[in-house]
């Protein structure tokens, strides 16, 4: 016998079952209307829509943020449910490791720039953690390759600077450490900077597949943030 009008399944034009007397996009439509008049935005199916346009339900949001060596930039802010938010901050001409926030958070403007600069700066760091890791990798990262004729460290010494920080001054288009030691973290690095009061040295890493000391990518300057990975 064939269905009336009105059963309460409908298969929608995916092929799938629709549990509602609602013929398919008509739910949405009469959500969407009552989401403009009333500014309230109901969690179903389709309704992504809605939410981008609605400023009280941020799904996306891009926002200016500070980063702890004082550069600008943005993060881009995705809300993949209630406890999953996703942020990504650009830095320079890349970007910089995605940080996420699992548990509750508003979705007015405010409280998702607040998070997204608290974010940025863990990004930050996370940034530096990464950056001293592959300074430690024998081989280099995709797409990137040594030049030999720059080579500055030798392979034995490589085994016991690799990763490590100095205080170097530019000698050339090469970074020559000082000889005021090596330092396992950046943060030891900057105190020894700091105590040191000597401008024209910088911090540099020993990069392992380069050969080379190199400039940093990311600092840190000490003190001024605090972050537990």
């Amino acid at each position: 016998m064939a269905r009336s009008p009105t059963s309460k399944t409908r298969r929608s034009s995916a092929g799938g079952k629709r549990y509602t007397t609602f013929a398919p996009g008509e739910l949405e439509k009469a959500l969407k209307a009552l989401a403009l008049k009333t500014g309230v935005v109901a969690d179903v199916p389709n309704s992504w829509e809605v939410k981008r346009h609605n400023p009280l339900h941020h799904r996306w949001y891009d926002c200016p943020v500070t980063y702890p060596d004082g550069t600008q930039g943005t993060c881009h802010y995705t809300r993949q449910g209630p406890r999953w938010h996703i942020f990504r901050c650009d830095y320079g001409g890349g970007q910089l490791p995605y940080a996420y926030h699992m548990d509750e958070l508003g979705r007015d403007a405010a409280s998702i720039e607040a998070m997204a600069q608290e974010k940025a700066v863990v990004a930050f760091r996370y940034a530096i953690v990464e950056e001293q890791r592959l300074a430690r990798r024998i081989q280099p990262p995709h797409g990137s390759k040594g030049d030999p004729s720059r080579y500055q460290i030798p392979i034995k010494r490589l085994k016991v600077v690799a990763g490590k920080y100095a205080l170097c001054a530019p000698l050339g288009d090469k970074m020559v450490p000082a000889a005021f030691g090596l330092y396992d973290t950046l943060e030891a690095a900057h105190a020894a900077w700091k105590e040191l009061g000597k401008p024209g040295l910088s911090i540099a890493i020993a990069c392992r597949w380069t050969r080379r000391w190199e400039p940093l990518r990311f600092n840190w300057p000490l003190g001024e943030y605090t972050v537990t990975l």
